[in-house]
C-alpha cells in the first residue's frame, strides 16, 4: 500500500483530537489546561516500503494569549508496533484505510531512519497536502549528513544557530514563518 497518497477524507477521532489529549500529558507542554490546537504547518516523509505514514505536524495552541507552537511528528500504521505502547496516541478510523494506530514518531524506527535520510540529503520532504509532491520550502541548514535527528518540540521562528531541518508554518496573520524543527544529535 502506498503511503505517499494524501487522502481527502475523515478520521475519527481526528489527529487534532488525539494530539490534544496526548499533548497535555507531555513534559514540554507549556499550557495549564487543555490545549486548543490549530494545525498551521508541517510536511511528510515517505516510508520506502510504503507501509508507514510519516507526518511532521506543527500546531499553534490558542488556549491562552501566548500562541505557543508545537512540533508533533506522527506515524500511522495498520497494526500495533510491538514494544512502543508508551508512544501510542491512540487509534483512529480512517474512512478509506480503516483502523490506524497513531504514534508519537519519536518512538518509531521508520521515522528515525527517514529523518536520518532527510538530514543526509538522501530523501526530500513531501508536501503536507499534495500526493507525491516535494516541498522545496523544507530545507537543511549546515552540515547534517550522517547524523541522527532530534525533534524540536517547541520550534521558534528564527534563523537557526544549529544544524538541522527548517520547517514552515503560518502565524495568525497568514505569514509564512520558518524555524528549526529537527536538529542533529
Amino acid at each position: 500500500m502506498l503511503m505517499g497518497i494524501v487522502y481527502n477524507t475523515t478520521m475519527s477521532p481526528t489527529k487534532v483530537e488525539l494530539v490534544t489529549q496526548w499533548l497535555k500529558e507531555q513534559d514540554f507542554y507549556a499550557g495549564q489546561g487543555a490545549p486548543e490546537l490549530e494545525n498551521i504547518g508541517g510536511f511528510r516523509l515517505e516510508d520506502p516500503r510504503g507501509e508507514v505514514g510519516i507526518e511532521l505536524l506543527i500546531f499553534a495552541d490558542h488556549s491562552d494569549t501566548s500562541d505557543v507552537v508545537y512540533h508533533v511528528p506522527l506515524t500511522y500504521r495498520d497494526a500495533p508496533l510491538e514494544g512502543t505502547e508508551t508512544y501510542l496516541l491512540g487509534t483512529s478510523d480512517h474512512a478509506i484505510l480503516g483502523e490506524r494506530f497513531i504514534y508519537d514518531a519519536a518512538g518509531d524506527p521508520v521515522f528515525a531512519a527517514q529523518a536520518r535520510e532527510l538530514l543526509a540529503g538522501k530523501v526530500s520532504a513531501q508536501h503536507r497536502h499534495e500526493s507525491f509532491t516535494e516541498d522545496p520550502r523544507i530545507t537543511l541548514c549546515a552540515d547534517t549528513a550522517g547524523k541522527d535527528a532530534v525533534i524540536i518540540r517547541r520550534p521558534v521562528a528564527s534563523k537557526p544557530a544549529q544544524a538541522g531541518v527548517l520547517g514552515i508554518w503560518e502565524n495568525a496573520l497568514g505569514q509564512e514563518l520558518s524555524g528549526l524543527v529537527l536538529r542533529t544529535a
